[in-house]
């Protein structure tokens, strides 16, 4: 469904990524893992459109994507949930929900809706509120739902439990299990690494900008070198 090639990428006169090498296969979850500042979320992005490629190639869903503007890409079923959330905090709920649709028809949308509301009974309750009211948990469930709004054909999630208690953590990824077992493809970038190498099909380590590792999840579980530098065990 994704794949990337030789990408290079970065900020004004940094380069931050140099040559990343990976792939999303149909329905699975991947997880790209790696310290502060290996170049994690600009992966993320710059296949979102959002950062200029510099050389290389992204192709999804067979069309290479890698010239295309950003809102042409989230049309096309590729969506970002960013980190940090960054809702319209004046908003209700219910108005962040639906621009996550707006490139969607009218019964696409209601039916989204109806299927966010559905995995986030919370946030039905909550459908009136103003989101800059609500507690994190509650926000970073509008995040991902917003997401979910677009139909994405690939879903891909930036640090979805940063800054939130143990218990909301917990049911974050609960939520995020629901999804991957749903169908969705995700990617996902994360800094609780044993956690989401527990539920990743596959899974790569980033360092400096580079690809420097991949596996299946439970093979980056038990690699001596991951488990030293990135699950500190």
């Amino acid at each position: 469904m994704l794949k990337v090639e030789n990408l290079t990428a970065g900020y004004g006169d940094v380069t931050v990524l140099r040559g990343i090498n990976l792939e999303v296969k149909d329905g699975e979850t991947v997880a790209l893992i790696g310290g502060n500042g290996a170049g994690k979320t600009t992966t993320l992005r710059t296949i979102s459109g959002l950062l200029r490629v510099r050389g290389g190639q992204i192709h999804f869903a067979g069309e290479p994507i890698h010239t295309w503007p950003s809102d042409r890409i989230v049309k096309a079923g590729l969506i970002q949930v960013a980190e940090g959330r960054l809702l319209f905090p004046a908003m209700t709920t219910e108005e962040n929900l639906e621009l996550g649709a707006h490139q969607r028809g009218w019964q696409e949308r209601r039916r989204r809706m109806a299927e966010v509301y559905a995995l986030f009974p919370r946030l039905a309750e909550r459908r009136t509120q103003l989101a800059g009211t609500m507690s994190g948990g509650e926000q970073q469930m509008l995040a991902i739902g917003r997401g979910l709004m677009a139909s994405p054909r690939l879903l891909m999630l930036d640090e979805p439990s940063l800054g939130l208690a143990p218990l909301i953590v917990l049911q974050i990824f609960d939520i995020i299990d629901k999804i991957r077992k749903s169908g969705t493809t995700v990617l996902i970038v994360e800094q609780n690494a044993v956690r989401t190498l527990g539920m990743a099909d596959r899974a790569y380590v980033i360092e400096n900008g580079a690809i420097v590792l991949g596996g299946t999840g439970q093979e980056l579980l038990q690699n001596e070198e991951v488990r030293r530098a990135y699950l500190g065990l």
